[in-house]
């Protein structure tokens, strides 16, 4: 277990504005998890890693962020206090089982913050039919770059006269770890 004791968490308010809805916290504690965040990222498909300072920002559903540090983990948008212990719980958890199951993983040092939204509209359709709910496949891109949507939603992508750029965009996506959120 590479994450045993929590040393302090601190729940509170964002200062910029203290009359916001949701809640930030940070917890603290000794023991260094970075050794987990390779593994940890490429389990939970980490939004943004930074190998050389450290850093893994998780990005969750509903405006949720989780940012890992050696020592201390962040988290921001939890909805009340009991949301914010029990998403603690939970990374503590995952870090905690995912790192005991590192030497069957593969580690991933790429983010899914690399993905360029330019690429992945080269690689749709751009028949701009609204069939996936947006607008266009500019916002279509944007929308899948975030992991909002996934590739199941854009109904021409499984055409057989698209079916080549639907193996790029996979392939794209793939190389950067993406998932949907909700996945």
């Amino acid at each position: 277990m590479v994450l045993d004791r929590i040393h302090d968490f601190a729940i509170f308010r964002p200062k910029m504005d203290a009359t916001k809805e949701v809640l930030h916290a940070i917890a603290t504690f000794t023991v260094d998890i970075s050794p987990a965040f390779p593994y940890v990222n490429a389990e939970l498909g980490g939004w943004d890693y930074d190998p050389t300072n450290q850093v893994l920002l998780l990005k969750l559903a509903d405006g949720k962020w989780i940012t890992l540090h050696p020592n201390k983990i962040a988290i921001r948008g939890a909805r009340d206090i009991e949301e914010a212990h029990a998403l603690l719980a939970w990374i503590k958890g995952q870090i905690n089982d995912i790192y005991a199951r590192r030497h069957r993983l593969t580690p991933r040092y790429t983010s899914q913050a690399g993905l360029k939204i330019m690429e992945i509209l080269k690689l749709l359709p751009m028949t701009n039919c609204k069939a996936c709910g947006y607008p266009t496949c500019m916002a279509y891109a944007a929308a899948l770059r975030d992991g909002e949507i996934s590739l199941n939603d854009c109904p021409p992508l499984s055409e057989a006269q698209y079916q080549a750029k639907a193996e790029k965009l996979r392939a794209y996506l793939e190389s950067f770890g993406w998932r949907a959120l909700d996945e």
